[in-house]
């Protein structure tokens, strides 16, 4: 008997066995059909997050002193990080900048970056970029909220049309939208009220460091001694001078450094024994000019190719440190050596520029350019060119001769409607649609000096600004050779330049010193940042 149910056991064990073995394979099977719609989910919900432009503007990237800034606000700075680099690049190195730059409609995390080894992408110079930038901002937006700072009206006007320039530019441009526009230039996340939050952010900061630097205050006392203790990168100096070039020395010719070595400090000897023969017979400003002429007439056949008016701090380790001296007087002459030569210079005078700066309003009228390859009817007979005495030169010459009576007429024109207006601020700011081609905001300039490292205007209008008892209300044409003719109205003077260079460069040290001052900030980076465009 026991057989028997032995035998009955073993028969159902083996059918609950297969029952078992076949719920056990469904279970699996559904198991692994439940993980595929999950992990599917899963794949999708992180496609839909990674291309969310609302999460990217939502979600938090990096954390700066307690700020946090989400992914498309990140963007903003990364991308205008990017520009300014750019624009400083092209300004240094003009057409050649774009050899200097990654490439564009490439991903910049897929350029290496090959000038430093801290950035291994183009991309993490720009991160860096942003994050110092916006680190900054952050110091002194803290600073501006701890001292209940309140953005002025004037920079919330400026926001607004900052924001209605975009916009006329997007029209222009044919953009569908605002949106569309910034997001072209600012990362396919950022829209009107990111790009607003980020420019709001910037001007508050912005806003408070003006505040912070206007608020300095330096008595005339003070303005003085600050100027007087860097009076020799201050003041303005006036000499002449030219390079005696040293002969070229080939070291393929020598047979050991040594003899090389010997052949360039020989040519240096000579050259400077030269240079002082030429010194020895030069007693007067116009012996300069000749000697210079008679060096290289091609290069100095014009007087005031040796003249130079400069800053002390332009002056450089050559010859500043003589032009400096105490004692120098006009007629001084000395050589300096340098690598590639020596110099001769001819000292005239220092200017401890106690003079007033001025202002001015201009219409200008500038003088069509000719191209000597392109001359059209207006300037010349096109029968002429049929002519076997035609002359080329002659008739670009004729050419240059019109454009600039063109200029001439229009300019005069503009004065003749200037003093029927009553030869007034408000009848030159009327004509200036019509009739000027200056840039500058009705024409205004000030803060102009004769120094070449401040405001400096062209010298035929200098001359005019700087005539003696220049006074309010002045007005007159002047012609200039790199332009064509400006109708010139004197606004007054302003502060004289050395209390005006004291208080710049007083107000730059302390302001340094007051960002020195604030508290440090960290920077972290959060999940966020992998929504980031760069």
């Amino acid at each position: 008997m026991s057989g028997v149910f032995d035998k009955k056991t073993e028969k159902v064990s083996k059918r609950e066995e297969r029952v078992l073995r076949e719920q056990k394979e469904k279970k699996k099977t559904r198991i692994i059909a439940i993980t595929t719609v999950v992990v599917f989910a899963i794949l999708v919900a992180g496609s839909l997050v990674l291309n969310s432009k609302f999460i990217r503007r939502k979600m938090p990237a990096i954390n700066i002193g307690g700020v946090n800034f989400t992914a498309a606000e990140f963007d903003y700075f990364f991308y205008n990080a990017y520009y300014e680099y750019s624009n400083m690049i092209y300004q240094q190195f003009g057409d050649s900048a774009s050899s200097m730059l990654p490439t564009t409609g490439k991903p910049l995390k897929s350029q290496p970056y090959p000038y430093a080894e801290e950035a291994e992408t183009w991309a993490d110079v720009f991160i860096l970029n942003a994050t110092e930038q916006m680190s900054e901002i952050v110091q002194i937006y803290n600073a501006a909220r701890a001292a209940g700072f309140e953005m002025p009206a004037e920079t919330a006007q400026l926001l607004e049309e900052d924001i209605a320039n975009l916009r006329m530019y997007a029209d222009a441009y044919g953009y569908p939208s605002l949106d569309a526009f910034i997001q072209q230039n600012f990362g396919a996340s950022i829209n009107e009220a990111t790009y607003r939050k980020a420019l709001e952010f910037t001007s508050y900061a912005s806003a408070y460091s003006e505040h912070v630097n206007d608020s300095f205050e330096y008595s005339a006392g003070e303005l003085a001694d600050y100027y007087n203790e860097h009076r020799d990168e201050y003041d303005t100096f006036t000499f002449r001078y030219f390079l005696y070039r040293v002969d070229t020395v080939s070291e393929a010719d020598y047979d050991s450094t040594e003899d090389y070595e010997a052949a360039k400090e020989a040519a240096q000897a000579e050259c400077l024994a030269k240079a002082e023969d030429i010194v020895a017979g030069i007693f007067s400003e116009d012996d300069f000019v000749a000697a210079a002429h008679d060096y290289d007439h091609s290069q100095f056949e014009d007087p005031a190719s040796t003249l130079k008016v400069y800053p002390g701090s332009w002056l450089g380790n050559y010859y500043g440190p003589w032009l400096k001296e105490s004692g120098r007087a006009y007629g001084d002459v000395s050589t300096a050596d340098s690598a590639g030569g020596t110099y001769i210079v001819f000292y005239i005078d220092r200017d401890s520029n106690e003079y007033n700066l001025v202002e001015m309003r201009q219409i200008l009228v500038m003088r069509e350019e000719v191209d000597p390859e392109m001359l059209n009817a207006e300037d010349i007979d096109v029968s002429d060119l049929l002519s076997p005495d035609f002359d080329a030169d002659a008739a670009y010459e004729l050419a240059v001769a019109k454009a600039d009576e063109r200029a001439r007429i229009k300019a005069e024109t503009a004065l003749s409607l200037f003093e029927e207006g009553g030869a007034t601020e408000d009848a030159l700011l009327g004509l200036m649609e019509e009739y000027s081609d200056d840039t500058a905001e009705g024409g205004f300039y000030d803060l102009i000096s004769k120094d070449a490292s401040q405001n400096k205007m062209i010298l035929e209008v200098e001359n005019w600004l700087f005539a003696p008892g220049r006074k309010y209300g002045d007005y007159g044409i002047v012609r200039s050779e790199d332009y064509g003719y400006h109708l010139l109205f004197f606004m007054g003077f302003g502060e004289r330049l050395c209390d005006y260079l004291a208080d710049t460069n007083m107000r730059k040290a302390d302001f340094a010193d007051w960002k020195a001052s604030l508290a440090p900030v960290e920077s972290n980076k959060l999940w966020g940042f992998v929504l980031t465009s760069n």
